[in-house]
């Protein structure tokens, strides 16, 4: 038997950008480290690969994200044509059951850790469910290795995670709907097991908060600093408080960490049920994470209810006054499976019918205090003024005097070269908008 795996293909603006932290999905080598060794399993990612439509396959699982569910259709639609099993996975699928079974033969929703060997032997049997859930969320002990030849060599970076769940639940988010509403931990010797083996690249902690638990972080850090291994991850930013935790990050490799600023406004914080989050201590959590020697990937979102159309120039001028080193930029839009998504539908202010711009860098509905025409042209400002070089001077100046560009003695890039080659690869990115 043969199944093949498939990440498709990114679309919107900024890819170029994107490309620079390319990695494929860890839910692909995670299947193919559940199979059978009696069958062949090929991992697919189309943003630097073709698919295969040609050749014989027993199985297409693709993993979808709702704003590449057009072309996903497509290519479950070019294989079913001849007559192969097609299946969906990810947030899409399980999120939006009904607009996704009508173009495959079964949708596994939810983690698929659990039903993996139930859809293997169902396949075997020429038995495939139209749908497959699993009853409860995995233990993470129960992850499996993960082989180094599971990874594309393609990957800029390898993909790796200590923890799953969240228990914040914010309004526009979905991640708690999917993951569960607590953290559930993989055993440290396990993670450390997987560092060892990926072992030549970088690594990013999948992890939507990796010091969510500071008593699990701490323990992890100490461990993995003998590794001498480069890596980056996710945090909330009120994370930065614990002086302890963010020294062990640094000190076990940590270049930078991406957090969810999303909003200077503490009124758009509380409305959209962040209320952890407290923005008149972002500059200070902000030095703290420069104190430990660790940039910041800070993410921010426009169109909330309390935004207008200045709201730009006064997140660039916190940026560069925070010399934050790199910044994502985002329209917000309603995300199928969240809180906001319920009440905008119910007001009737989502307009946009094309999934593929629920991405992020597309106006989808009416904000409140500007027209979409002011969302979108105030997007497509900010990306290409903080990506400009002055900007990039300015926020980057900081870190350059303390740490020139260059290399360790191990040839690894240290995090102001990191920083810097994103910077420029965002600033080509830019070009699309």
């Amino acid at each position: 038997m043969r199944i093949l795996l498939i990440n498709p293909e990114r679309v919107g603006r900024g890819l170029a950008a994107v490309r620079a932290m390319n990695a494929t999905p860890l839910a692909l080598p995670i299947l193919k480290a559940l199979t059978p060794e009696d069958i062949e399993v090929k991992i697919i990612d189309e943003n630097h690969s073709s698919i295969p439509y040609g050749e014989h396959w027993d199985l297409v699982g693709i993993t979808v994200m709702h704003h590449v569910s057009p072309s996903a259709i497509a290519i479950a639609n070019m294989f079913r044509s001849r007559g192969i099993k097609v299946a969906f996975g990810g947030f899409f699928p399980t999120l939006n059951y009904e607009d996704a079974r009508r173009h495959v033969d079964s949708v596994v929703a939810g983690e698929a850790e659990h039903v993996w060997n139930e859809v293997i032997s169902d396949l075997r049997r020429n038995q495939l469910q139209p749908y497959y859930k699993a009853k409860q969320l995995i233990d993470l002990k129960d992850i499996p290795f993960i082989k180094k030849e599971c990874f594309s060599e393609k990957d800029e970076f390898y993909h790796i995670e200590t923890t799953r769940g969240c228990p914040y639940d914010c309004d526009f988010c979905s991640v708690t709907n999917f993951y569960g509403a607590k953290f559930r931990h993989r055993p440290i010797g396990h993670v450390m097991r997987q560092l060892e083996e990926l072992e030549g690249k970088a690594f990013f902690f999948v992890d939507d908060n990796i010091i969510g638990d500071p008593a699990y972080a701490r323990e992890l850090f100490r461990e993995m600093i003998p590794l001498k291994i480069k890596w980056s991850g996710q945090f909330s930013l009120n994370r930065a408080a614990n002086q302890e935790v963010m020294r062990l990050a640094a000190e076990s490799g940590c270049q930078f960490l991406f957090t969810g600023i999303e909003s200077l406004s503490q009124d758009n914080l509380q409305a959209v049920d962040k209320k952890w989050a407290k923005s008149e201590k972002f500059a200070e959590w902000i030095r703290m994470t420069h104190d430990a020697g660790i940039g910041i990937y800070g993410s921010f979102m426009f169109g909330f209810e309390g935004d207008d159309k200045d709201v730009f120039a006064r997140t660039l001028a916190f940026c560069e006054d925070n010399g934050i080193e790199l910044a994502m930029f985002s329209a917000l839009f309603p995300l199928h499976g969240s809180k906001f998504y319920e009440q905008l539908q119910a007001e009737g202010r989502i307009f946009e019918t094309d999934v593929t711009k629920f991405n992020g860098q597309h106006s989808t509905f009416h904000p409140k205090n500007m027209t979409s025409e002011e969302l979108e042209d105030g997007l497509r400002w900010i990306w290409n003024t903080f990506y400009s070089k002055t900007s990039i001077k300015k926020r980057l100046s900081r870190l350059m005097q303390q740490q020139p560009a260059g290399e360790d003695d191990r040839g690894v890039l240290n995090t102001t070269s990191v920083l810097l080659g994103l910077n420029v690869a965002f600033k080509v990115a830019v070009e699309d908008f």
